[in-house]
């Protein structure tokens, strides 16, 4: 798939700081509303807004995520490796997150709330679909590892 057939492609200037305002809303409806608020935001995001993403994974493609997880890291100037396999599996390795590198320069230091927020956007994406996403956190990224159940 090429970036411009993904239903969701920004090409204007990067949000420089979108992780940060990602974090600032998930942290306030953990605070004010618990982490149930967080879950249900976040599986609404992962199948509403990413809704193409979310449906061909639940077809049993992954050609979108794919080229999606290519797309933003690239355009984030990201450290990562990303291997695609051609029964639609894929290995992410991100050796700089770009999430907890914006964190960092804001004086955040709260790596799993934002880190879950990947995990649960993962998990709604593969629930129904042929798909698992496992995550190896590590030092400054992860590992997702996008395979078949």
């Amino acid at each position: 798939m090429k970036p411009e057939e993904m239903r969701y492609c920004s090409t204007g200037e990067v949000h420089l700081d979108f992780h940060g305002s990602t974090y600032v809303g998930l942290k306030y409806l953990l605070d004010h509303f618990g982490m149930e608020a967080v879950d249900e935001v976040l599986s609404s995001t992962a199948e509403k807004v990413y809704k193409s993403i979310y449906e061909r994974l639940q077809r049993g493609d992954s050609s979108e995520l794919i080229c999606h997880w290519r797309y933003y890291l690239e355009r984030e100037k990201c450290d990562f490796t990303l291997t695609e396999n051609p029964d639609g599996t894929a290995v992410l390795e991100l050796r700089e997150c770009p999430a907890l590198r914006q964190l960092a320069k804001e004086n955040i230091n709260d790596r799993p709330l934002i880190c879950h927020a990947t995990d649960k956007m993962n998990q709604v994406w593969c629930a129904n679909s042929p798909f698992e996403i496992v995550v190896e956190h590590l030092e400054k990224g992860c590992r997702q590892t996008l395979r078949r159940k």
